[in-house]
This record gives C-alpha cells, sequence and structure tokens, in this order.
C-alpha cells in the first residue's frame, strides 16, 4: 500500500438525456479541435492546437464510456 492511501472515488449521477447531451456537446468540440489542427499555421499557435485537440478528445472518450456505462447499467 502506498502511503498516500486509496484514491477515492467520485461517482457524478447525470442523468441519461443529460449525458447524451454533454456527448454530443464534447464530439462538436472534438471536431473543432480537429478542424483548428488542420488550418494551423506551424509557427503561430499549432502546439496550443494540439493540446486543445488532445484534451477534448479524452473529454468526449470519456463521456462516451460513461454513456455505454450507464446504457448498459440501465438495461441490466
Amino acid at each position: 500500500m502506498s502511503r498516500w492511501g486509496k484514491k477515492a472515488r467520485v461517482l457524478v449521477d447525470v442523468d441519461v438525456v443529460g449525458l447524451d447531451t454533454a456527448v454530443n456537446r464534447a464530439r462538436l468540440d472534438w471536431q473543432h479541435a480537429r478542424h483548428l489542427v488542420e488550418i494551423s499555421e506551424p509557427d503561430g499557435g499549432l502546439d496550443d492546437a494540439i493540446y486543445y485537440l488532445q484534451l477534448t478528445e479524452k473529454r468526449y472518450m470519456y463521456l462516451l464510456s460513461q454513456a455505454k456505462r450507464e446504457h448498459h447499467r440501465q438495461q441490466a
């Protein structure tokens, strides 16, 4: 056991409609970030655009997995 102990797990109770809306918004943000990377100049903010792309992609993947988990939980 590490000296820091166990990490506390935080569960967020979100209704299905709110989660679906969040997933759709995250998908749009991710697509926007991909577009920003495509139009960015190599010397003019490309690093920021790539960081934003990675950030939005991780958020989208996280929310998508949460929605899938919630969908499977409701069907059980």
